[in-house]
């Protein structure tokens, strides 16, 4: 579905929504409702205590009695004073709960993002995502603003205003409800106007900061390949679309504000030489005619008011309908419904039959084998011929395959995930660092463990990260990633590598793992894998062909296939395809 295609919910579906965040602070919500009704209940009566206080002192003459005059403005005193106070801890009650719903509604669509299926997210641009997130989760925010400042208030003057009206005469009563069905019938069609040119806005918005943030998220790569001037003028596009958007928007709201302040001023003067004519003719005294000032006034405001804030109740509805569409997007491999988990005592891992295609393009075809329990499987193939595929599949990032993978006759698609993955570790060829202490970075992947030091003593060995935490400002505490220490390549790799020892695994899956390890690092995490490797079952992917070279047994994939299988001993004196390779990195 295109953006442009979204379908904002209904008003009931809107509501069900908004429950649904509001529930767990509704006594908040419902109370500084309640508090916001009593306040603009109360300022009606602070509008006719006022209005009698000025009648009655206009009527008053030397020597006469104050007492009414006194009482209504007390009366006025006391109400406005009420109205002051009472609003602001309507409003208090109704912005707290606001920003809960705006963190929640966030926190919920992070926590769908981060179980919505790989294939999803190779569709979307990372900074499309997050601002689909802030913009619905404010969206949410501004609603529960809308209400407690404006709906409720619009809602009584409204109604209020109309029937306090018709106790005095019918006739301006009817004048005021003319002006509102006709106010509202002119400036709706203007707010739809102006309520898709803010939505071009956002979508254009999302364009732009999408790119922004992949241009700073790749910055390195930007800056040494030099395309920033390249994307610059992408950049720049996308910025005269935003801007250009941005005018539109300006000239339909200002048409619109102008359409209706004319509309409301041309029936103002009508209301307003009725009143004068009864005046004249002793239907009204001066009192009504300035009752009525004040009542039109809010009135007017309020009806300006609901069609202003239609626009951002229309953008709101946008926006939490693309908030929705990532909370409700289907979950297919993180979704533990009627799923099992990992056996413990497994035996085997069975490849039957497996393919898989990205789009039309084949990249695994008919690959079978079986990897026993405690087995060392190295990987090896050209670029491209399909090896981190079949990882990313037996990871469970993918299950749209066919054939299957079994775990002693389980198919792994039904294995429930999070216990798929207290067994299996894995190091990419790509570590990812956060914004933690190196110590934290290591044991985030087990965090059951993560004061468990001997086991972090045995991690930061084995992985030989002992070689350069001694050089870390503040040790294995020292902040890493991108607001602290940068660390090389191969010293992220090591890493990556202490995470998934760490872990304690079962099975252990590494792609690429020392790739970018000197020659010397290289040897060193060699000999202390093997001996990680006797607690455990690995798969290893590697490009250097030395590295696999003790492996119980070692597949060649080739254009998607499986080509050879074998110890290296075995492969070597077949003189195949696998001995071609060798030889060729020999040189």
């Amino acid at each position: 579905m295109k953006k442009t295609d979204i379908t904002p919910p209904s008003f009931l579906v809107l509501l069900r929504i908004m429950g649904r965040y509001l529930r767990p602070y509704r006594f908040r919500f419902l109370l500084g409702t309640a508090l916001r009704l009593s306040s603009d209940l109360v300022y009606l009566f602070t509008t006719y205590a006022l209005a009698k206080a000025t009648v009655l002192l206009g009527y008053y003459a030397i020597g006469g009695s104050l007492q009414n005059f006194w009482f209504y403005f007390v009366a006025w005193v006391v109400s406005h004073t009420y109205v002051t106070a009472v609003r602001q801890i309507a409003k208090y009650l109704c912005y707290y709960v606001s920003e809960r719903v705006n963190l929640d509604s966030q926190a919920a669509a992070f926590h769908r993002l981060a179980a919505i299926d790989i294939s999803w997210h190779e569709k979307e641009n990372t900074g499309n995502k997050l601002k689909r997130a802030q913009n619905g989760a404010e969206g949410l925010r501004r609603l529960i603003r809308i209400w407690v400042d404006n709906l409720v208030e619009i809602t009584v003057n409204f109604l209020g205003i109309i029937i306090i009206v018709a106790f005095t005469d019918v006739t301006i009563a009817g004048i005021l409800l003319l002006y509102l069905g006709t106010y509202l019938l002119v400036a709706l069609p203007l707010s739809r106007r102006a309520s898709q040119a803010s939505r071009l806005v956002n979508q254009n918005e999302e364009d732009y900061s999408g790119l922004a943030y992949e241009i700073i998220n790749n910055i390195r790569s930007v800056k040494v390949l030099g395309m920033f001037s390249q994307l610059f003028v992408y950049l720049k596009r996308l910025d005269t679309k935003v801007f250009l958007s941005v005018i539109t928007r300006i000239r339909r709201f200002r048409f619109k504000s102008w359409t209706q302040s004319t509309w409301g001023f041309i029936f103002r003067v009508v209301a307003m030489i009725v009143i004068v004519r009864g005046i004249i003719h002793g239907h009204y005294d001066v009192g009504f005619f300035i009752l009525f000032s004040f009542y039109f006034n809010s009135l007017r405001a309020s009806a300006e008011e609901l069609s202003e804030i239609s626009q951002d109740i229309t953008i709101s509805r946008y926006t939490i309908a693309r908030l929705e569409g990532i909370l409700t997007e289907k979950i297919t491999i993180d979704d533990n419904e009627n799923k099992v988990a990992f056996p413990k005592n497994w035996q085997t891992i069975t490849l039957a039959n497996v393919s898989f295609s990205y789009g039309n393009r084949t990249v695994l075809e008919n690959v079978s084998f079986t990897i026993r329990r405690g087995e060392k499987i190295g990987i090896v193939g050209l670029s491209g011929a399909g090896k981190s595929t079949l990882f990313k599949l037996l990871l469970k990032e993918y299950e749209n395959f066919t054939g299957d993978i079994f775990f002693d006759g389980i198919s792994i698609r039904q294995i429930k995930k999070d216990s798929y993955f207290k067994q299996v570790a894995a190091v990419l060829q790509d570590t990812e660092v956060f914004n933690f202490s190196l110590k934290e970075n290591i044991t985030i992947a087990n965090a059951e463990e993560a004061n468990n030091k001997p086991l972090f003593k045995r991690t930061l060995e084995i992985a030989h990260i002992k070689d350069f935490v001694s050089r870390l400002p503040h040790g294995e505490g020292t902040l890493i990633g991108e607001k602290g220490v940068k660390l090389s390549g191969g010293e992220k790799q090591r890493l990556g590598i202490a995470r998934a020892i760490f872990k304690q695994p079962d099975v252990l899956f590494l792609d690429e793992a020392t790739s970018h390890l000197d020659l010397e690092s290289e040897e060193k995490i060699k000999d202390s894998l093997h001996q990680f490797f006797k607690d455990v079952t690995a798969v290893v992917i590697a490009h250097r062909l030395t590295t696999i070279q003790e492996m119980d047994r070692i597949l060649l994939i080739e254009g998607g296939r499986l080509l050879e299988s074998g110890n290296f001993k075995t492969l070597y004196k077949e003189k195949g395809r696998f001995f071609e390779l060798w030889e060729k990195q020999r040189l």
